[in-house]
């Protein structure tokens, strides 16, 4: 008895020097405990799997590349602050952005600011808006063939927060 082959997989995957922003960012945890604003480096890399297309690749990497470049130059040398958190409360007026936690409260420029839809800036969640933010700016240019998308988010040199989801 002969078995059919097994179609291959076939998956992109980008990670670049480039593919890197540094943000300050602070979140909750245990419940209560909120920690001290800091900053990360983080550096992002991005695969998408599907069949071949007509042009025998999966995704153009250039169309790749460009979107990731400019998801993650958007979010260079800002603050990231949750705007769905039920504790942390960000609220802005013409020129200042503040976020409150209980008794504490930060105030910036809004332009130092970067809202994302997320309860918490970790780097999964960091992870989650890039993968949406790049399926929304690549849908016209890739096939409708791609099966998954996964962004993975390393903020301290090897401790990665990463998304896996289908296109």
């Amino acid at each position: 008895m002969t078995s059919e082959p097994r179609p291959a997989n076939y998956r992109v995957e980008v990670t670049k020097e480039a593919f890197s922003f540094a943000a300050a960012h602070f979140i909750t945890f245990a419940g209560d405990i909120c920690e001290r604003i800091h900053g990360h480096n983080y550096g992002v890399r991005v695969t998408v799997e599907g069949p071949l297309d007509e042009n025998r690749y999966v995704v153009d990497f250039i169309a790749l590349r460009d979107a990731v470049l400019e998801i993650t130059s958007e979010l260079d040398h800002h603050v990231l602050l949750p705007s769905e958190h039920a504790e942390i409360v960000v609220t802005a007026d013409e020129r200042e952005t503040t976020a409150r936690f209980r008794d504490r409260r930060w105030v910036f420029p809004n332009e130092d600011c970067v809202l994302l839809p997320v309860i918490n800036t970790t780097a999964e969640a960091i992870a989650r808006v890039i993968l949406q933010r790049i399926r929304e700016r690549t849908a016209d240019k890739f096939s409708s063939g791609i099966e998954w998308i996964e962004v993975g988010v390393d903020e301290n040199h090897g401790q990665w927060g990463v998304c896996r989801m289908p296109w």
